[in-house]
């Protein structure tokens, strides 16, 4: 059966993909196998249940993307100290997420671009887009 995830499984993972050492091939295997022992998850989920969630598929895409570049600038920097090392390996981390962050919000964008024509297209006008939601005990 299909383990289902929670939305912080979700960005436990994918967090898991932006700190990923750039020395270690990233590979579903690889990345279910680091879910089961960093997030105790067991089992671990499948390559296709995270495939179903596009946070984490884009994660993965960008890491498999960018890992090269990053062990290319580690290699070349193996004689500084290792507080140098431990910074450049955050610094690559942060910039891995702050580009899976700006191409989540670029999606969110397109969807909120549908949305809005959607809503044009059918005559919703903005006081109903921007009503409140309702509260559970009413």
């Amino acid at each position: 059966m299909a383990q289902h995830l929670t939305d912080q499984d979700i960005e436990n993972i994918v967090e898991i993909l932006d700190y990923w050492s750039p020395n270690e091939k990233l590979t579903w295997d690889n990345l279910c196998n680091a879910i089961e022992q960093q997030l105790e998850l067991i089992p671990a989920p499948t390559r296709q249940t995270l495939q179903k969630y596009a946070k984490i598929k884009n994660a993965f895409d960008l890491g498999k993307k960018s890992p090269a570049a990053r062990l290319i600038m580690s290699r070349a920097k193996e004689k500084v100290p290792a507080s140098l090392k431990i910074a450049q390996a955050r610094i690559d981390a942060l910039e891995s997420k702050i580009q899976r962050l700006e191409k989540e919000n670029s999606m969110l964008l397109e969807q909120f671009v549908v949305w809005q024509y959607n809503a044009y297209k059918y005559g919703i006008s903005i006081e109903k887009l921007n009503e409140p939601l309702a509260n559970k005990n009413t």
